[in-house]
């Protein structure tokens, strides 16, 4: 096997530092009208640190593929800012550190992580896969063993404590020698206090969404991996999920319990609901992934160097991919799956129609899959805009109704994107009694481009009195709403030069 090469050494205290702040403060999950590349500019004309205190940040909710949502974060900018200061300011020791967690390692264990992505400032992408670098270590691991035991972390970045990252750095015993408050300029006192701000200054959990959390989550796991493969045990980790290679049920075991006995040392526990020994040999994807990569779409041709299916062969793949999810659990994942097949296809006239009344028919059983759509539906497929609007109202009710936000965020998000009036009275008053800041702030830029400047006034309102109650939470709505003469320090002062953190094709 090749030794392993730290990836980290790929980026530089700037890379990271830019990836972070202009490319890592809003999650993927977020419809797409936001950006701070304009906020990472103005950081680099301040003195850092800016205002240590600590800050709240704003809440939004995405749906996971079991139709549970899962709770994401939107930092405090400035706060975000510190945060991202101080791990490039302390990235050549971050550097050192994971070289020397991970130098005997002879492969490469963690799979999901920052990282260089090729043409692209973003520094983490969930399930970005890279064989040329990293390597596929499970073909070589695999090899001599019997049995696979699966275990995951509980609630991975809810419950890291933040001091546990100066534990991992430096040693339990001497990060608990420098709590003193002359200690606090340690450098990892300096990382933890800077993570601690993000979360209101609270010792539990890091904020799920910003890519720095994923650098954090990283400190603190690659400790456990090197302790682990002390021991012996072959294993690859995305995130919080482990895949232990191992030739006997006393050998899973003592793996489930020396990786229980590691997390404690970090506070962290082990899911034992989701921990299983399974025998070998398994596929090396999931049986359902090879079912769909290998149906077979017969009577086909080829328009525009793609291949082409008919209404008949698209109804067979569907209802093919509703059993396979039908036969997990309804894991929604496949039918995502599915789609990103089908967004590969051309769909003749008859095919397109029967698709998207389909698509527009799983969306309101699977809200999941709402954040696919456009990437993979609508702009691949060319749907005409008459057809995008009916899903989106449908999604809008059945979203309002049951309170996920998110739905009614993305329905008014494809009407300014796509340019149409979406016919429901009642979205500025369902966005103000929500008090959901994403759906507050993409229905205000919705009133912004079709209605009149006096129809905004009770956003303002709204905003004011936000401003002195819980300015943190909603901060991107109360300083894209309010003018410059309303806000303080840089906020006033970013405003008063024209920043925005709105795509300008949607700041209208």
């Amino acid at each position: 096997m090749r030794k392993y090469i730290d990836y980290k050494v790929e980026i530089t205290d700037i890379d990271l530092y830019d990836g972070l702040v202009g490319y890592g403060l809003f999650a993927e999950k977020i419809p797409n009208f936001l950006t701070s590349v304009d906020f990472l500019i103005f950081t680099k004309t301040l003195i850092f640190p800016i205002n240590e205190k600590p800050k709240d940040f704003i809440r939004y909710s995405s749906m996971r593929n079991i139709n549970i949502p899962r709770p994401l974060a939107i930092p405090e900018p400035f706060a975000y800012s510190n945060q991202a200061k101080c791990l490039a300011e302390n990235w050549s020791k971050l550097q050192n550190y994971f070289n020397n967690k991970t130098k005997n390692d002879t492969f490469k264990i963690s799979r999901i992580h920052l990282r260089k992505l090729e043409n692209r400032h973003e520094l983490f992408e969930m399930n970005y896969k890279n064989f040329s670098k990293d390597g596929e270590p499970e073909q070589d691991i695999v090899i001599q063993s019997k049995y696979v035991a699966l275990a995951d972390i509980s609630n991975c970045f809810p419950s890291i404590y933040s001091h546990s990252i100066s534990w991992a750095l430096v040693g339990k015993s001497f990060a608990k020698s420098k709590l003193k408050p002359i200690d606090k300029n340690e450098w990892f006192n300096q990382i933890d206090f800077s993570t601690r701000n993000l979360k209101n200054g609270e010792t539990n959990g890091v904020l799920i969404g910003p890519h720095s959390s994923n650098l954090i989550s990283e400190i603190i796991l690659v400790a456990i991996d090197f302790e682990l493969t002390q021991q012996g045990f072959k294993y690859i980790r995305n995130v919080d999920d482990y895949t232990c290679y191992i030739d006997t049920h006393e050998e899973a075991d003592r793996f489930f319990l020396s990786l229980s006995e590691e997390l404690k040392k970090y506070e962290l526990a082990l899911n034992s609901k989701k921990s299983q020994i399974l025998p070998l040999p398994l596929a090396s994807v999931k049986n359902w992934v090879n079912k769909l990569n290998h149906f077979i779409f017969t009577n086909t041709y080829i328009v525009n160097f793609k291949e082409a299916i008919r209404v008949k062969e698209l109804k067979g793949f569907i209802d093919f991919a509703i059993e396979l999810m039908l036969d997990e659990n309804s894991d929604a994942s496949i039918l995502n799956y599915a789609i990103k097949i089908l967004s590969n296809k051309h769909l003749d006239r008859n095919a397109k129609e029967y698709y998207i009344k389909q698509i527009h028919h799983l969306v309101l059983l699977y809200p999941y899959l709402i954040n696919l759509l456009e990437s993979k539906v609508f702009e691949p497929h060319k749907i005409d805009k008459n057809l995008i609007k009916r899903i989106a109202q449908d999604i809008y009710v059945y979203g309002y109704n049951r309170k996920i936000y998110e739905a009614c965020s993305y329905a008014i998000y494809w009407a300014i994107k796509y340019d149409f009036n979406i016919e429901i009275e009642t979205i500025k008053q369902d966005s103000i009694k929500s008090l959901d800041c994403i759906f507050l702030m993409i229905s205000y830029l919705y009133d912004k481009k079709y209605n009149k400047k006096a129809y905004l006034k009770e956003y303002i309102d709204l905003s004011k009195t936000l401003k002195r109650e819980d300015f943190d939470r909603y901060w991107l709505f109360i300083y894209e709403t309010l003018p410059w003469n309303e806000l303080t320090d840089n906020y006033r002062t970013m405003k008063k030069n024209g920043l925005t953190f709105i795509k300008p094709e949607f700041n209208l």
